[in-house]
């Protein structure tokens, strides 16, 4: 059976994932081309599989040098799971915090891997580690990371902006803990929330919501 319904085993995900994160460690430095012998000798995995696994994951032709921001989508699109253990965070200063410190995130895998305020003439700082930049940085970042989910943690009035700027920066998933009612485009999938008390839960709907958008 070559439907990919039928080719997911934990053996399979694994190596998509590792996959997906040489590809995104490349981006980042700047590539756009890669061919399989070279995923092979930083992976340590059989051409062959490689082949195989690209192939019917609808990357080919396989034995040319593959898009690497086309691989990075493809396999994103597939393993829904996976776009949801990085975030962007959109917040304000009084809500950063907050988030960056919930030990919910921790527990569920997610890791912010950069925030961004929408607060005018914004100086850039820092909290705990993870720099707060200004709002005019997130579409070159999403572009080279391929960040697709996103936290909203704002003031409420500023709620919708933030939704506006998350979408042009090519979000699919959204967790706004604003209290404000967001106008988003039906692909997106967004669950409102007051807290990180449910998490788990709320992370499955996010993913039961992205898998019923791609069909």
């Amino acid at each position: 059976m070559n439907e990919k319904g039928h080719i997911l085993t934990e053996e399979f995900k694994r190596r998509a994932s590792r996959y997906l994160a040489y590809l995104k460690f490349q981006k980042i430095k700047g590539r756009n081309l890669i061919d399989t012998n070279e995923i092979s000798s930083a992976l340590n995995f059989d051409k062959q599989t490689i082949s195989n696994d690209l192939h019917l994951l609808g990357i080919y032709p396989v034995n040319t040098p593959i898009s690497i921001s086309n691989g990075i989508d493809i396999i994103e699109s597939f393993l829904v799971v996976n776009r949801l253990k990085e975030a962007f965070l959109i917040c304000t200063s009084k809500q950063a915090k907050r988030i960056i410190n919930a030990k919910e995130l921790t527990k569920q895998g997610i890791k912010v891997v950069a925030a961004f305020d929408p607060s005018p003439n914004l100086e850039t700082y820092e909290i705990d580690g993870i720099k707060v930049l200004s709002t005019d940085r997130i579409n070159s970042l999403s572009d080279r990371m391929h960040i697709k989910f996103m936290i909203i943690a704002t003031e409420k009035e500023q709620a919708q902006q933030a939704a506006n700027i998350a979408v042009n920066a090519g979000a699919m998933a959204i967790i706004n803990t604003t209290g404000a009612a967001l106008a988003l485009p039906n692909v997106i999938a967004c669950i409102n929330v007051s807290g990180f008390d449910k998490l788990a839960e709320d992370i499955s709907k996010i993913q039961a919501l992205m898998a019923s958008n791609k069909h």
